[in-house]
């Protein structure tokens, strides 16, 4: 049964099994169409017209209209093909700006900090904090997972005998195997012995990194607790909400230590951006590229690189 019921409702319904079809998971976007929905349905319209993307987003307050603007373009660029009437509204439209979010990507060495603080983060009196949450805090920043891939891992789902995980239904309805390097295989061994000899026994479908009761998954606020304290531990200052570092900060760092180690070696890096995005669970190239920034030790190393070719161009500053 429809969960839309004004004029719209088929339209939104098209648009939404779209999506639905091409593997987003729409959660937060399925309350706003909703919302949307219920707006049309008082006001009676049938199309998106100015006035009514005008009038909607009136409602709302300046931080919450940029998610919806966005929403509703893809709505609009979407009926527009069917409708010419439909009013597609610009990136600006009211002058509504997406406040782009601060990346913090780590250097090698804060990275090396960081890995050495989840070694030392501190336990509670119920929880080890720092078997659980170091070992998944190091997992992020060595192969990138998403934090919410990393929660959502099963026992089954890590094969250590292979040295791989399995990454099940993840963003966009992906499933994909992350090859594990044979230190960090290593890591986990030790890790799922001394998380038995701590819990007990475990089934092939407890969480990887459990919560306190040993078997359910441990909870995204504890785990984003546990970053900020080793950051704390690694010397590396967090500037605040919005200036990170962030947890998902990890997963850049990761990408550009990553291509910084193949630069290093010399290879080629237009054969190697694919295996990147194949690895990070990506749709394409330039999701991938979002992920690609140009740290200080990436500057450094490019102009090493460069330097005898270019050596009338680049200045290098003395040390």
């Amino acid at each position: 049964m429809s969960t839309f019921t004004s004029p719209l409702a088929p339209q939104i319904e098209r648009f939404l099994a779209h999506k639905l079809a091409l593997g987003f998971r729409y959660r937060r976007e399925m309350a706003f169409l909703r919302e949307l929905d219920g707006f049309a349905a008082l006001s009676n319209r049938d199309v998106i017209s100015e006035t009514l993307v005008r009038d909607f987003l009136s409602r709302f307050g300046h931080s919450a209209r940029p998610g919806r603007l966005t929403l509703i373009r893809q709505l609009a660029l979407y009926l527009v093909l069917e409708d010419p009437r439909t009013f597609v509204p610009p990136r600006r439209f009211l002058g509504i700006r997406r406040k782009r979010t601060a990346i913090r990507v780590l250097s090698r060495d804060e990275a090396c900090r960081f890995l050495d603080a989840c070694d030392r983060l501190p336990d509670t009196a119920r929880y080890a904090r720092r078997l659980i949450h170091g070992t998944a805090l190091r997992l992020l920043l060595l192969t990138g997972l998403r934090q919410g891939e990393a929660i959502a891992l099963c026992d089954q789902d890590v094969d250590l005998n292979q040295g791989i995980i399995t990454v099940w239904n993840s963003k966009f309805g992906k499933s994909r195997f992350v090859p594990l390097a044979p230190d960090l295989v290593g890591r986990l061994q030790s890790y799922r012995q001394d998380l038995a000899d701590f819990i007990g026994t475990r089934r092939p479908g407890d969480a990887f990194f459990p919560c306190p009761d040993g078997h359910k998954p441990t909870c995204h606020s504890a785990l984003y607790t546990s970053f900020r304290i080793a950051l704390t531990l690694a010397g590396i200052v967090h500037h605040g909400r919005g200036r990170g570092p962030r947890l998902h900060d990890l997963r850049h760092t990761f990408a550009v230590l990553r291509l910084l180690s193949w630069y290093e070696a010399g290879a080629n890096l237009g054969n190697k951006l694919p295996l990147l995005a194949t690895y990070l669970g990506h749709v394409s190239l330039a999701t991938s590229q979002i992920y690609l920034h140009m740290t200080r030790d990436f500057v450094g190393e490019v102009t090493r690189r460069e330097l005898d070719r270019f050596r009338d161009l680049i200045t290098v500053a003395p040390s």
